[in-house]
């Protein structure tokens, strides 16, 4: 079992605590962490992109010259896709680009996700993490007492708080998610991950219900 470093709100190192290997002990499969940032990814895109064809295109209703004894290529409208201002040949359109992925499988994506990072040594704990009003300063002093100030940090805490977001906002390279949030493609964009208890409880409680479940229906 992978063990982690437990600091408090102060950044000082409280001892360790054992990671669940539910979560932690998992041995990370790339078509699963594939699948998990990819979907992700996709279902990011708003897909309202669109250009005009030629018959879309205003104006153009005259034929701009007459057909022969100019010399040039004969041409029916300058709203054509080779005339500047004309339409756009085989242009984007709007769709859908979103992807569905079992639960079962996001959910498995998002443990081996976080294994992986538990294998590098790469997952911290903080006992609590609540600030009582927004201080960048005091965001600051956490990252440093962490080792972690400088890379790419994402923080999970239990359900949204504001003050402790706004804290962290202005931090470069520094992202605040819910539990809730808590995605493959966040855990593999960011070079630490930092928990709260109360995250890690709750995450292991959802991860043994699933397991649960999938006892019952077997």
């Amino acid at each position: 079992m992978l063990k982690a470093n437990v600091y408090n709100l102060t950044g000082e190192s409280t001892g360790q605590m054992d990671l669940p290997d539910s979560l932690f002990g998992l041995k990370p499969r790339t078509h699963h962490l594939w699948r998990g940032v990819t979907t992700y990814l996709s279902n990011q895109r708003l897909g309202t992109v669109k250009t005009k064809r030629k018959g879309e295109v205003s104006g153009g209703g005259k034929k701009p010259f007459k057909q022969k004894g100019t010399g040039n290529a004969r041409q029916g409208s300058i709203r054509a896709v080779q005339f500047v201002g004309g339409g756009i040949a085989h242009g984007p359109k709007p769709r859908d680009y979103s992807l569905e992925l079992p639960k079962k499988m996001r959910r498995q994506a998002l443990a081996e996700s976080l294994s992986d990072k538990a294998l590098r040594g790469k997952v911290m704990i903080i006992e609590s993490l609540k600030f009582e009003s927004p201080k960048t300063k005091q965001a600051v002093g956490l990252l440093k007492s962490l080792g972690v100030n400088g890379q790419k940090c994402l923080i999970v805490i239990d359900q949204a708080h504001a003050a402790t977001t706004k804290s962290f906002r202005n931090l470069p390279k520094t992202t605040v998610l819910s539990q809730s949030n808590l995605n493959t493609y966040e855990v593999m964009n960011h070079d630490v991950v930092v928990l709260t208890q109360s995250t890690l409880k709750q995450l292991t409680e959802a991860k043994m219900k699933t397991a649960s479940h999938k006892e019952k229906v077997s």
